[in-house]
């Protein structure tokens, strides 16, 4: 073949179909979902309001932005107005905002409720916008939200595209031009203008207004109103949603009454602040003054120290009160008073006769129930020291007095002698009466062992720390009633 044919052959084009480039739309933001909310209902979030009513603060961010899918999920918009969707279905929205969000009380069940019918107007507003410059009925129903029928929603298209609706939206539709527009943003409902020059006329007002404390505080007279004209009934300019001029004067009143108790509040912990510190100053000066040269320290465990019973100095010979012993040194300190011979330093615990005079009374401090706590002198042959092991029932009473009319004579039990093995004084017959935790019983007598004349003697009733009259000195035994006589 020859050369020229070749390259002609070669230099032919191939046949080539023409593609067609789709052009590529631009992913564009879609409605919010708030997944990351309603997917922990456990963590509820917290919201805050406004001493109108309003919430902020970052909760009322995610709020608002739960609200909106919320109502476009639950509220269908062939709805015609809000307020007939009724009271269950308002139910509803409120416990699902009640499960993630922090709110109780009713004025704030009333601020959801309010911005939730906004949003839902909204959704529906920017719904329809859509509608109608859809170019043609299939992208219309490609609109239609999932909580809405088929049928239901050609239905609810072909209202917002019928003549009807559009008149409806503008009065004048064929005669809406740059002037119209102009001339409707600067004129009021009932026909009269808007004053152009009313910003000046503000910023003018304001500066020769008096001072802000000084202005009024009712809508119906402050500067903006006597500008403006007055409000629509149900409704106040630049106050935020909602609120009205019955809502506005129940939060001042709020507002002032929140005030008063705040300023209460303050002078109360001013108080409490000088109370504390002069109880302070006050404990600080009694250690001070409680501690002497050679005292026991406050620091000191005080529960290391003995138990005792102080009984009535003045000759009664009741039990006044109970405590524990500090100290026997006659040169140790009480108040910066030196204690003395034959007294006892002790720490009240407990005021078992609150009425009974302190034996060396002290300044605002002079009985018994005023000296619970403190450090005080007692007569020592009115203290009777216990053991560990007594129990509540065997509390002895006091030292020997010859004036005692329960002094007696213990004979041995064993050996039916006449011999006394010990002296004591007894104190009941009752046979419920506890000795060493257990029931006196018939025929018996409860004794407190003052002096030990046989010590080998084997006591009536032993237990597992007393068994014979040496362990039980200074202690209460039981004893045969026939074993037993008195000595006055």
């Amino acid at each position: 073949m020859p050369e020229g044919d070749e390259q002609v052959s070669g230099s032919q084009p191939q046949d080539t179909v023409p593609v067609e480039v789709q052009p590529v739309s631009k992913k564009q933001r879609g409605p919010t979902k708030m997944k990351d909310i309603a997917r922990d209902p456990n963590s509820r979030i917290k919201v805050e309001f406004t001493e109108l009513g309003e919430p902020c603060g970052e909760g009322s961010v995610k709020l608002s932005s739960y609200l909106g899918p919320l109502v476009r999920e639950h509220v269908p918009v062939l709805i015609d107005d809000w307020r007939k969707i009724g009271e269950e279905l308002k139910t509803v929205l409120w416990k699902s905002v009640k499960i993630r969000f922090e709110l109780d009380g009713a004025y704030e069940k009333a601020a959801v409720m309010k911005q939730m019918g906004c949003l839902w107007r909204a959704s529906k507003s920017r719904l329809v916008k859509q509608i109608n410059k859809a170019k043609n009925h299939a992208n219309r129903m490609k609109l239609r939200p999932d909580n809405i029928p088929t049928p239901e929603w050609r239905k609810f298209v072909k209202q917002k595209t019928s003549v009807e609706f559009k008149k409806k939206e503008s009065s004048e539709p064929a005669e809406v031009t740059r002037l119209n527009v102009w001339v409707k943003s600067r004129t009021k409902k009932d026909g009269s203008a808007v004053n152009t020059d009313a910003a000046s006329k503000i910023a003018k007002e304001i500066m020769q207004s008096v001072a802000a404390s000084e202005s009024s505080l009712n809508p119906k007279e402050d500067t903006l109103a006597q500008i403006l004209g007055p409000d629509n009934p149900g409704r106040l300019r630049a106050m935020g949603r909602g609120m009205s001029l019955s809502k506005l004067a129940c939060f001042q009143v709020k507002s002032k009454y929140v005030s008063d108790m705040q300023q209460t509040q303050v002078q109360l912990q001013l108080q409490v602040n000088e109370l504390q510190e002069a109880l302070e100053k006050l404990n600080s000066n009694r250690a001070e003054a409680d501690v002497g040269e050679n005292s026991a320290q406050r620091s000191v465990n005080q529960r290391t120290k003995p138990k005792c019973i102080l009984f009535d100095w003045a000759g009664s010979e009741y039990k006044v009160a109970e405590g524990r012993i500090l100290s026997f040194d006659h040169m140790d300190f009480i108040n910066s008073i030196p204690l003395g011979p034959n007294s006892v330093k002790v720490l009240v615990e407990m005021a078992v006769n609150g009425d009974a005079f302190l034996w060396r009374p002290a300044q605002n401090m002079l009985c018994i129930s005023q000296a619970v706590g403190e450090t005080i002198a007692w007569p020592q042959n009115c203290v009777v020291a216990l053991e560990d092991e007594f129990q509540p029932e065997d509390i002895p009473p006091k030292s020997p007095s010859t004036t005692s009319v329960n002094k007696c004579k213990l004979l041995n039990w064993v050996s039916n002698d006449e011999e006394p093995v010990a002296e004591g004084r007894w104190q009941t017959r009752d046979p419920k009466a506890l000795v060493n935790g257990l029931p006196l019983g018939p025929n018996a007598i409860k004794v407190f062992v003052d002096v030990v004349i046989e010590p080998d003697t084997f006591i009536w009733r032993p237990t597992e720390e007393l068994s014979n009259l040496q362990d039980s000195l200074k202690t209460f035994v039981a004893w045969p009633l026939n074993e037993l006589y008195s000595t006055i």
